[in-house]
């Protein structure tokens, strides 16, 4: 009996050593599986700062943490969530080339004379990444509009960033005449900075909070004001702009001929000034030697001068034949 248990053992395959290492890596690998199934691993690019969420089956969907920009791999629970939002200079830029609307899309308002005028706006900022602030925005803006995907984000903006430039331009503008507007530089600025301050006060109170900063901050320093700007508003009437422009020209070719009038004026009293100072004759002469039409000499006193006398020709006379 001893000699078949031997003979067993003898043709006991060769393998088996292989197959079980290869079925520990298989289990190992399932084993990796599940863990990576079971732990999240966050990972943020260099301009966008994640908030982590807890999720899983056991504890709530609330707040966690904060996972900050160019993070790679790092640990969350089970089931937890990572939202990200950007934290580089953004814009908002309302009609013209790179628009975040249509190209020819423009806030319209009424101006103090009644005329309907289109303005393109430009803003530029940056989200406020104060813990509690940027928690606040997720929660109250950016889950709603699913501002941490970037169609959400435009959709945000849409949503909350254009109704109040819209309310912002529309107050203002009734303190200014259209003219003023369209081509003075001293109005236009006073426009844009009230517009910019009326947007500043709108912004916050229609979001609920001073989510955005300016385009300078950085996290770190002061949160500052949005930067706003304004194109030249435009008359949607073009035959406005037309019947201004001939107006200009009207009056530009009216003060041409005052400046024409005025010099003319002038050269009359200088010349009743020269009357009455050398007579008729005397101003006539005068005109006529400045002219070159009299020509004259001055003869020193008890001076010989020799005046050339013009020569005609002389004809010597003829002989007639047989004279």
């Amino acid at each position: 009996m001893a000699k078949l248990g031997n003979a067993a053992a003898a043709i006991k395959p060769k393998g088996s050593a292989k197959v079980k290492v290869i079925g520990g890596l298989i289990v190992a690998v399932i084993a990796l599986i599940i863990l990576f199934n079971i732990f999240n691993f966050a990972n943020t690019d260099a301009n966008r700062i994640g908030l982590h969420y807890g999720g899983g089956v056991i504890e709530d969907k609330k707040f966690k943490s904060i996972v900050p920009p160019g993070s790679t791999n790092q640990l969350i629970g089970p089931g937890d969530t990572l939202y990200t939002y950007p934290i580089d200079q953004r814009s908002y830029i309302i009609g013209g080339d790179g628009a975040d609307t249509d190209a020819a899309d423009e806030v319209t308002v009424v101006s103090k004379d009644n005329v309907r005028l289109g303005v393109r706006v430009q803003v530029y900022f940056t989200l406020n990444r104060d813990k509690d602030v940027i928690k606040s925005f997720h929660e109250r803006i950016g889950l709603k509009t699913e501002a941490y995907e970037e169609r959400g984000w435009n959709d945000m903006l849409q949503s909350y960033f254009r109704p109040q430039i819209d309310r912002a331009l529309a107050a203002v503008a009734t303190n200014y005449g259209w003219a003023e507007l369209y081509n003075n530089e001293a109005k236009k600025a006073a426009f844009q900075t009230a517009a910019s301050t009326e947007f500043t006060r709108l912004l916050p109170a229609a979001v609920g909070g001073d989510y955005f900063c300016g385009p300078g901050y950085n996290g770190s320093n002061d949160c500052g004001e949005l930067s706003f700007t304004i194109q030249k508003p435009m008359p949607l009437d073009k035959g406005i702009i037309d019947g201004l422009e001939a107006k200009q020209r009207a009056e530009l070719a009216k003060a041409t001929q005052e400046q024409k009038n005025q010099q003319v004026n002038v050269e009359l009293q200088s010349v009743k000034q020269q009357v009455a100072l050398l007579g008729a004759n005397g101003y006539l002469l005068k005109t006529a030697i400045e002219s070159g039409k009299i020509q004259f000499m001055v003869i020193p006193q008890n001076g010989n001068v020799s005046i050339p006398v013009p020569t005609t020709p002389t004809t010597s006379p003829t002989t007639q034949p047989g004279g």
